[in-house]
C-alpha cells in the first residue's frame, strides 16, 4: 500500500522560505509592520489566534511577498488547511453524535428497567392499601364507632376551628395615578438619548506607510488588518479602547478629534504601541465572553 501523501499546508512554505534566506522574525516583523508572534503562528499552521479568514489571508500574502514565494501558492496552500480542517470537524462531530445516541439509547434502556422494577416492589403494596382503604371507608359518618368502647380512659381532642384571618386589601388605585406623565417620560427618553451619544466616541488613523493594527471597544474588535500607506480609518465605539499599532511611527492618531502622541506607548524594540483610551493599562483590558 502505497504511503499516505503528506499535506502541505501555508506555514511548512514560508517556515522554509524564510530559513533558506536566513531572516529573523524581528527584522521581518518591523519591515512588514506585523507583531512576531503572528509570523511564527502563520509557520506553525496556528490560525486560531488570528481575526478570520480574510486577515489571515492578507498576512499570507504580504509575507510570501517579503519571502519571494508565489502568493497564490501560499494562498492555495490555504484553502487546502481549511478545507481538510472542515472534513476533520465533520467527521468528529459524525463520531460524537454516534457516541451521543449510544449513551442516550443506553440511559433510556436503564430507565425503563428500573421503571419495571419499581413496578414490580411497588405497585402490589399499593394495591393492598387501596383495599384497606376501601373497607375503612365503608362505614358512614353515624357508623364510625366510639374509640372510647375499645379503649377505655382514651383521650380523644375536639375538633379545632380555625377562624379564617382577613386579608388586607390595599386601596383601589385610580387610572390617573398609574397612567404616565408625558412630559416626564419625554424627559427620560431624551436623558437616556444623550447618555447614548455621550458614550459614542470616535478614532481616525492617517498611514504614512504601511501598518498593521488592531481596534476593540468595550464590546468587540472594530478594526482588524494591515493598514496601506496614504490610507486612513476612522471608527465609532463604546468606550474604553484597545489599540495594538505595529510600527507606530507611521500613525498619526486621533481621539475625538484630539491627536494621541504614541511615543510613551511605544515599545522602542518592537516599534509597537498597546495603549487603552481614554485610559488604561492594556493587560486589564479584556473582552466580554
Amino acid at each position: 500500500m502505497a504511503e499516505k501523501e503528506k499535506r502541505i499546508y501555508p506555514g511548512e512554505l514560508l517556515k522554509e522560505a524564510r530559513k533558506k534566506k536566513g531572516r529573523k522574525y524581528r527584522k521581518l516583523s518591523s519591515e512588514l509592520g506585523i507583531p512576531e508572534k503572528y509570523l511564527e503562528a502563520l509557520e506553525e499552521n496556528n490560525f486560531s489566534i488570528m481575526a478570520g479568514p480574510t486577515y489571515i489571508r492578507g498576512y499570507l500574502r504580504a509575507y510570501a511577498k517579503k519571502l519571494d514565494l508565489d502568493p497564490e501558492l501560499v494562498i492555495t496552500a490555504f484553502e487546502r488547511y481549511l478545507k481538510d480542517r472542515r472534513k476533520q470537524e465533520k467527521s468528529s462531530l459524525k463520531k460524537d453524535n454516534k457516541k451521543g445516541r449510544k449513551q442516550k439509547f443506553s440511559f433510556l434502556y436503564a430507565s425503563i428497567l428500573l421503571v419495571i422494577i419499581l413496578l414490580i416492589i411497588f405497585v402490589p403494596e399499593r394495591n393492598t392499601e387501596t383495599s384497606e382503604n376501601k373497607v375503612i371507608n365503608t362505614y358512614t359518618e353515624e357508623e364510625i364507632p366510639d374509640l372510647k368502647d375499645y379503649f377505655p380512659g382514651l383521650e380523644v381532642k375536639k375538633e379545632v376551628n380555625f377562624e379564617q384571618t382577613s386579608s388586607t386589601i390595599p386601596p383601589n388605585l385610580t387610572i390617573s395615578e398609574l397612567s404616565t406623565d408625558k412630559e416626564a417620560s419625554s424627559a427620560v427618553i431624551e436623558k437616556a438619548n444623550d447618555q447614548i451619544i455621550e458614550a459614542i466616541n470616535t478614532i481616525e488613523m492617517n498611514f504614512s506607510g504601511d501598518c498593521w493594527i488592531e481596534i476593540m471597544d468595550k464590546n468587540r474588535i472594530l478594526e482588524y488588518q494591515l493598514a496601506k500607506a496614504g490610507s486612513s480609518i476612522y471608527v465609532k465605539g463604546v468606550g474604553p479602547f484597545k489599540l495594538i499599532i505595529g510600527y507606530s511611527n507611521r500613525v498619526e492618531l486621533f481621539y475625538n478629534g484630539a491627536k494621541i502622541s504614541l511615543a510613551s506607548t511605544t515599545n522602542v524594540k518592537t516599534n509597537v504601541s498597546c495603549l487603552v483610551l481614554p485610559k488604561g493599562r492594556c493587560s486589564e483590558f479584556t473582552l466580554p465572553n
